[in-house]
């Protein structure tokens, strides 16, 4: 029996439709002409000028806690899915043949194209990983492939509520896995009965194989903010955070608050593992919140020392002393992405960061200034709940007095758009905020565009405001 895990193609425009098929009528730039900056850099201007290309969005889905599109190609950034690498993984070691198709990853943008790689793929099951600002997508994709398999439904935007919203006007998809389905999608192969699956969070990560990685896509995957040697193997080093974040999707909708930290020696030796057999040349730990516990990443950058290959990370700044930063960077740290949303402190308790420490900030200024060589990315967020146009304003100066620019990689930042993800939290405030459609307008979730929370910003605008 096979099971393939599927990351269709993320790519619409304004006319874009499930009755058109998604079809997109504007010029959309060549995969082999979006790797090339020099032809970026060409596109912008002829789009600048004679509109070529207007309304297309390209975008990702699987592997991106914050899914989002942008104006043109995402020609160096491609997240590893790792629930579907790990389910994958499970699956083999449990005898059933696997395979992953990442048309992100591969830069696919013909849905057709893509449809007829999965028919000749000729699985039994396959699962479709959902994210909230792809669901009508996703939801049309599962139909066509129902035409030939059977077919999963999976990721962050399910729940219960949201898939009986699907449930009622598709019948010809089989299974529903909700939360993190690394177990759940081996009770699904084995029973073959369909419905929907309720998440078994794994609470023991060395206790599975690695990652599966033995597809055409496995060393393609990167992180632009971090551009280390490529190819660049995206790993975790642990899966889940203990912060309650009201906006963060992943820790509420697929680990429902569990926290799993890998022993660094199996971190060890998967790295090892890897580079043998794939020849990665850099690591990118992209976990939740890389340093969590002290004694734990210590041991580890003991072994990053000896394997002696360059990393770099997604932390917190608030839970490490500063000798730990320098030991990461002694062991071939060469790069820190933190995410810090604002320096607002009411606007950080409106979306319970647990980031109160009023000497954060001090901790980034101490890294930046001991090490300016190693690369740091930061991660800012407009329209959070009580945040006004001014605190973004007053948050963009901070950072560029500390010489954070999009021109400098080696201090860089990202500003992302704030959106209540289903089954987070922030969610559930916004249901007495908004009307039921204007929330399942889910299109409007896409973190590179405005989202639904600029609509809520008509009606609350200030941080005295009750978010708790």
């Amino acid at each position: 029996m096979k099971v393939l895990f599927v990351n269709p193609p993320n790519i619409r425009s304004d006319t874009s439709t499930v009755e058109n098929g998604f079809a997109v009528k504007a010029f959309i730039v060549p995969p082999f002409l979006g790797k090339f900056k020099l032809a970026q850099m060409l596109f912008r201007r002829l789009n600048k000028i004679t509109g070529l290309g207007n309304s297309v969005r390209y975008g990702v889905r699987a592997g991106s806690r914050w899914p989002f599109t942008m104006d043109q190609p995402l020609s160096d950034y491609a997240p590893y899915p790792f629930f579907m690498g790990y389910a994958a993984s499970n699956l083999r070691q449990h005898g059933f043949d696997v395979n992953i198709l990442d048309a992100v990853a591969e830069m696919e943008y013909d849905y057709a194209n893509f449809l007829q790689k999965i028919k000749l793929e000729e699985s039994d099951i396959v699962v479709i990983e959902c994210s909230t600002p792809t669901i009508d997508i996703d939801v049309w994709f599962a139909n066509k492939i129902a035409d030939f398999s059977k077919v999963a439904l999976a990721g962050p935007h399910l729940n219960q509520t949201t898939v009986e919203e699907i449930k009622a006007d598709n019948p010809k998809i089989t299974f529903y896995l909700i939360g993190e389905y690394i177990l759940s999608s081996l009770k699904m192969a084995k029973s073959k009965k369909s419905g929907v699956y309720e998440s078994e969070v794994l609470k023991d990560i060395d206790s599975v194989p690695t990652p599966f990685r033995d597809y055409k896509s496995a060393i393609k995957y990167f992180d632009p903010s971090m551009p280390t040697p490529k190819p660049q193997l995206a790993m975790y080093g642990s899966k889940g955070c203990p912060f309650k974040c009201t906006f963060c999707a992943w820790p509420q909708t697929m680990y429902f608050g569990n926290v799993a930290l890998r022993s660094p020696e199996n971190i060890a030796e998967e790295i090892r593992d890897s580079v043998e057999k794939y020849g990665f040349k850099s690591i990118f730990f992209d976990d939740d919140t890389f340093n969590l516990g002290t004694k734990r990443i210590s041991k580890l950058c003991d072994y990053l020392k000896e394997i002696s290959l360059p990393w770099t990370m997604m932390g917190r700044l608030d839970i490490s002393p500063n000798w730990l930063y320098d030991k990461m960077v002694d062991s071939g740290c060469v790069g820190m992405r933190f995410g810090i949303e604002t320096f607002n402190i009411d606007v950080l308790k409106n979306i319970e960061k647990g980031i109160e420490r009023r000497d954060f900030r001090k901790t980034l200024e101490y890294i930046c200034l001991t090490y300016p060589e190693v690369m740091i990315h930061i991660t800012m967020m407009s329209d959070m709940p009580g945040q006004t146009a001014k605190d973004t304003e007053i948050d963009m100066n901070i950072i560029k007095e500390m010489g954070f620019t999009n021109e400098n990689i080696l201090r860089s930042y990202q500003l992302s758009k704030c959106a209540p993800f289903p089954g987070t939290k922030l969610y559930e405030q916004m249901q007495s905020r908004l009307d039921d459609a204007t929330l399942k307008t889910y299109k409007a979730y896409d973190g590179g565009q405005d989202t639904i929370m600029k609509v809520s910003k008509k009606k609350t605008s200030t941080h005295i405001e009750t978010w708790s």
